[in-house]
């Protein structure tokens, strides 16, 4: 579910199951606090590195500057960062769902989501190419030690994890560019697929696993707008073949303007197999129920499989306006069995 309007996690668990109930396999805690948005909050952790330094901010992002990247100081040896922070939210917070779910608030098939960004993310948006590749390595151990702690401490019968694919699409569509390398395109599609692929295997069964792919949500808009599902295809695919376990979902972005079948058709050719679930996000408070049933209308009469939810969490929202885009949900859609 992402990030949410929440206070605590025990708002978020309550929230939602108040409103989707026997509709969901699965909640997350809200991203409360410093993790609101997204991965933001790791900006100030990188900038805590002393072999980092920020240089001219960044205008890839739809011409516009966003923050300045950091680049490895000169004579710069290993790169050292600070904790990431998602293994000691999520321990914290499971504590919180565990409570929920031993009083009865919480039905005992849904499970504790974990949201974690790809390395490649986080790394891309906000280090500057020429020293990407140094401390792309560094995140990445960080961050996977992250995720073994987060197992360690969360039974895993009771975990879901949830890679957030995300920048990589600005890649593929031209913002910005691979690593050091200058490729964007397809022609950085062979270097994405190596570093998001592994990060399936590193989830242990019987854990469940997913992956969120995403064009963006900074002010509700997308960094461009994909013009079908061409890329998300081609990284669902990707994924499909490429990692070593079974995916539990997948989930990727629907535009609020797109009811048009050129925009599925793509991902409706995507052999995905009965163990995963497709999700597409064409629920927006946008046009309200009516246009949420047209772009699922079209949708189902190309892809045949599919969930729904919204394109990117409940983030970024009013809190007033949450309840009724959850109820969007439970319309739309038939319970879990």
């Amino acid at each position: 579910m992402g990030s949410a309007p929440v206070a605590s996690p025990s708002e978020m668990f309550d929230l939602a199951i108040e409103h989707l109930g026997g509709h969901l396999r699965r909640i997350g805690d809200g991203e409360v606090g410093e993790r609101d948005t997204w991965i933001r909050w790791q900006y100030p952790r990188l900038s805590q590195s002393p072999q980092l330094e920020p240089e001219n901010p960044d205008e890839g992002y739809s011409g516009r500057a966003t923050v300045e990247q950091f680049v490895l100081k000169e004579g710069a040896g290993d790169v050292e960062l600070v904790d990431p922070g998602y293994a000691d939210a999520a321990i914290a917070s499971y504590a919180e769902f565990a409570e929920a779910k031993a009083a009865g608030r919480i039905p005992d098939n849904v499970r504790f989501m974990v949201g974690l960004p790809s390395p490649l993310s986080v790394v891309t948006l906000y280090v500057a190419p020429g020293s990407r590749r140094t401390v792309f390595e560094a995140y990445a151990a960080a961050l996977l030690s992250n995720l073994d702690r987060i197992l360690d401490e969360i039974p895993h019968h009771q975990l879901a994890i949830q890679w957030e694919v995300c920048i990589e699409f600005g890649t593929l569509e031209g913002i910005w560019t691979q690593l050091d390398s200058g490729l964007s395109g397809e022609a950085a599609q062979p270097a994405i697929a190596a570093a998001v692929v592994p990060l399936g295997g590193r989830v242990p069964e019987p854990v469940e696993l997913g992956f969120h792919l995403c064009y963006g949500d900074a002010g509700h808009q997308h960094f461009v707008e994909p013009k079908d599902t061409g890329y998300l295809a081609w990284m669902a695919d990707t994924l499909l073949a490429g990692v070593d376990r079974p995916i539990q979902w997948i989930h990727l972005p629907v535009p609020r303007d797109r009811d048009d079948r050129e925009y599925f058709e793509a991902i409706g050719a995507v052999e995905v197999p009965a163990e995963t679930e497709l999700y597409l996000g064409l629920v927006h408070q946008t046009g309200g129920l009516d246009a949420t049933r047209r772009r699922l209308a079209t949708a189902a009469s190309v892809v045949p499989r599919f969930g729904v939810a919204t394109e990117c969490g409940l983030g970024r929202r009013a809190r007033e306006d949450i309840p009724a885009l959850l109820e969007q949900h439970a319309t739309v859609s038939d319970p879990v069995v």
